[in-house]
């Protein structure tokens, strides 16, 4: 129903984006009567699709975006653009791994586009597929020093490799930007004690309490 629903709105909307003023019932069968009723061509239908969809993965709104985009990648493989948001929408909607391919799609065909590179970088590592991710994420935290995400993310992809003390250097450098940060202070506890250096986990367990109690 939720389908059909988005479906009929698309209609409606596309109609009303080009002018058409249609006078009469809106029933059930409404996006049946507005195709037999006006012709609308084929591009202009897509582009119409096309910056709604991405407006809408733009917008956060990806469960929305999924059906455009997907009409559109199937009329038009070659469009540069459709791979990133729509791989997007695949992993904030949970297909993780048809986002990923997209992702991939979308950095071999511009390896420059940090923002592409950024989101397949995140998606690696919520797929535990830290070996991949770390590679990517370092470019990327190069490119854009002042995301912390990239950098804490980089860090946890390091620590399940169980390479602590680089994952520890990447904790430190996202505590430069969020020197308050409690689950990089654990995080960078956790690594220490992986090594067996209490002491030096110790200052930032003490600093995890402080922040806790003056929450409570």
């Amino acid at each position: 129903m939720l389908k059909k629903t988005t479906e009929l709105m698309d209609d409606v909307g596309l109609y009303a984006h080009y002018g058409a003023k249609v006078v009469g019932r809106l029933a059930d069968n409404l996006v049946s009567a507005f195709s037999n009723a006006f012709t609308v061509e084929g591009d202009i239908r897509l582009t119409y699709y096309r910056q709604k969809g991405i407006n809408s993965a733009k917008s956060g709104r990806y469960e929305q975006a999924i059906p455009l985009l997907e009409q559109v990648a199937r009329q038009n493989p070659n469009d540069g653009e459709i791979p990133l948001y729509l791989g997007v929408s695949y992993v904030r909607t949970g297909s993780v791994e048809e986002g990923i391919e997209l992702l991939e799609k979308a950095v071999a065909a511009d390896p420059a586009n940090m923002k592409a590179a950024t989101i397949l970088g995140l998606a690696y590592v919520q797929a535990k597929k830290y070996e991949m991710a770390v590679p990517l994420l370092e470019k990327v935290a190069k490119a854009n020093p002042a995301n912390f995400n990239v950098r804490f993310r980089l860090g946890v992809a390091l620590d399940n490799l169980g390479r602590f003390e680089a994952a520890i250097d990447w904790f430190k450098a996202a505590l430069e930007l969020r020197s308050e940060d409690a689950k990089t202070l654990r995080a960078i506890a956790y690594c220490y004690e992986q090594m067996d250096m209490h002491d030096e986990a110790l200052p930032y367990l003490k600093k995890v309490n402080e922040i806790d109690a003056a929450a409570s």
